[in-house]
């Protein structure tokens, strides 16, 4: 676990949506359905990011995150058994789209770290994915 420098900047990006089951890594989908629905996903968390990139900016923060730490809380409608590894797989067209939005540098393990993966059930809230990005390194001046 990274701690957070002072300074460092907190955003929260919510997405009225859930990853696509079809990434999952148990999914035997035709690969045009999961490339279908991973394009779906992606597109939506890009322009939620991208809205909340634009209100950053407008607050006085800088991007694109050089070092950050992506928090995952999935919010669901009904209680069943959810394995965080699939969440994590079924999060990768939203992971690229954070990257593809400018927020982070890279998807690599030198530019991002994958902290908690949260399952929340809320018939209320649901279907929701809410992304927890923590700066840890600034992108230094030249």
């Amino acid at each position: 676990m990274s701690e957070m420098p002072t300074g460092a900047e907190r955003m929260r990006i919510e997405v009225p949506f859930l990853p696509p089951v079809e990434y999952s890594p148990n999914s035997r989908d035709f690969w045009a359905q999961k490339h279908k629905a991973g394009k779906v996903y992606h597109d939506a968390v890009f322009y939620c990011c991208v809205d909340a990139r634009n209100r950053g900016y407008r607050e006085g923060l800088s991007f694109p995150f050089v070092k950050a730490k992506l928090n995952l809380t999935v919010v669901f409608a009904e209680l069943r058994l959810r394995d965080v590894d699939n969440l994590l797989a079924r999060f990768k067209p939203g992971l690229d789209a954070v990257v593809d939005s400018g927020l982070v540098l890279d998807d690599d393990v030198e530019h991002l770290e994958i902290g908690d993966v949260e399952v929340v059930v809320d018939p209320e809230r649901a279907p929701l994915t809410i992304i927890e990005l923590d700066e840890i390194k600034k992108l230094e001046e030249e």
